[in-house]
């Protein structure tokens, strides 16, 4: 993803939170420790499901929705306001024409504080008090593992989680739908890119030492596997909290890799730019997870330095203007956000918005949390406004997005540089054949 923020003051900040936004992977088959991989089939349970006819949050007027993101005592804090900004302007803008079915969305917006037990009293405070029919794109792994259960237990349409963790869609819950795509599957579609073009070579691998950096670097060769690669690789870990991975950089140098996967977030992606390009006067290639397909790893790598870089992305950036999309999405957010610039975050935001609202459409207008979810269930190759890939889902798969499309960092100036994108789209689309649902009546006269 492209980011958000051109000035320096506020980019040190986006820095330290951008890891929170990991694109997510997927994985279907449990191996030796309860890991998945991809391709098998998905386990479901119906433990969780809503009520048939509940309709707790919704009025003839009104739908309470709410969100739980980090927006204070936090570096991610710069994330959730962000975020939150696109989601409501994507809501006001509904709002503004009627609503869906006559009913006005009401957005509620907690503050997780990027801290499991505030998350898990903002939670309890969403339910039990303000009584919202679904929460949707709750950011940070940890802080969605202290109340996804609870959630669960309480029959809440927990929508779109902003997490790569594979474990919120499998095994399935009736309840609870991913939003991204995940560590494995992403793994796999850069492992393809790199067994295509550098089959034969030696690879080397810098990953965060957690299941983030693990199971991406397990994606990864599965990916050179899929494409039948013969690459020696060496890998190298860094803890998370670590900024400087020159040692890592350097090890590989001295082990001649000729091309290298990292797997990180911007502020380590950067250092390794720097390392290679300026200390080691190494031009090596470089392959990059979608999270770190930013400006601000740009900035703080230096234009010049990550120039030809390669990574991932799934929707249209920011600085496509030209794209019908993105124009819309600016003038929305100048209109019901002004103090905010809109961004690569924003876009995320008002994203997660339309799918809960195409959901809500198709619901129809007697809505409950269970026609609600049946159609969350029904997606069928929906493209939103600013999607670079359509996305279905069914009962057994719950992860709208398996599908990126490849970027190479461009421009050497601040004035310059996008990620480009190049080449077809690529993934591993669960549902393979779907049909559109019937729409409901009165679904062709809803705002869209």
């Amino acid at each position: 993803m492209q980011t958000l923020l051109n000035r320096w003051p506020l980019l040190f900040v986006v820095v330290l939170a951008a890891g929170m936004l990991l694109m997510v992977a997927c994985g279907d088959d449990e191996d030796e420790d309860g890991k998945t991989t991809p391709g098998a089939t998905v386990k479901v349970t119906t433990r969780a499901t809503a009520g048939a006819g509940d309709t707790t949050g919704v009025t003839d007027t009104e739908i309470k929705i709410a969100t739980l993101l980090p927006m204070s005592q936090s570096a991610a804090a710069a994330w959730g306001l962000s975020l939150s900004r696109g989601m409501k302007a994507y809501y006001d803008y509904i709002n503004d024409q009627g609503g869906v079915y006559g009913r006005k969305i009401e957005l509620i917006i907690e503050d997780n504080q990027s801290s499991p037990p505030v998350a898990i009293e903002a939670a309890r405070k969403l339910v039990e008090q303000d009584k919202v029919f679904a929460i949707q794109g709750s950011l940070g792994g940890g802080t969605h593992s202290a109340i996804w259960k609870y959630l669960e237990e309480k029959g809440i349409p927990d929508m779109y989680v902003l997490d790569g963790d594979p474990k919120w869609t499998d095994p399935v819950v009736r309840t609870r739908f991913g939003f991204l795509v995940d560590y494995i599957t992403e793994g796999r579609i850069l492992g393809k890119y790199i067994a295509e073009n550098f089959d034969g070579k030696k690879l080397g691998i810098i990953a965060q030492n957690d299941d983030f950096g693990k199971e991406c670097k397990k994606g990864i060769e599965m990916g050179l596997e899929d494409e039948g690669a013969d690459m020696e690789i060496v890998t190298q870990y860094y803890d998370e909290t670590q900024t400087d991975i020159t040692a890592q950089a350097q090890r590989l140098k001295r082990e001649n890799v000729d091309v290298i996967a990292f797997v990180g977030r911007p502020v380590q992606a950067a250092n390794l730019f720097k390392t290679a390009r300026e200390t080691l006067s190494w031009d090596v290639p470089v392959v990059l997870t979608g999270v770190d397909a930013a400006e601000v790893t740009a900035a703080l790598a230096g234009y010049d330095n990550i120039e030809g870089a390669v990574s991932v992305v799934f929707g249209h950036q920011a600085f496509e203007t030209d794209n019908p999309g993105v124009a819309k999405h600016i003038q929305l957010m100048a209109k019901y956000s002004p103090d905010v610039k809109p961004d690569n975050l924003t876009l995320v935001g008002a994203a997660i918005s339309e799918a809960m609202v195409n959901a809500l459409r198709q619901a129809g207008p007697d809505l409950t949390r269970e026609s609600f979810l049946d159609a969350a269930e029904s997606v069928c190759e929906f493209v939103c406004s600013t999607c670079l890939v359509p996305t279905s889902t069914s009962p057994t798969d719950h992860r709208p997005t398996e599908v990126e499309v490849y970027v190479r960092a461009t421009g050497a100036t601040a004035e310059t540089f996008k990620w480009e994108p190049f080449g077809e789209s690529f993934g591993f689309e669960s549902t393979k054949e779907c049909t559109p649902p019937t729409p409901p009546p009165g679904y062709e006269q809803q705002p869209k």
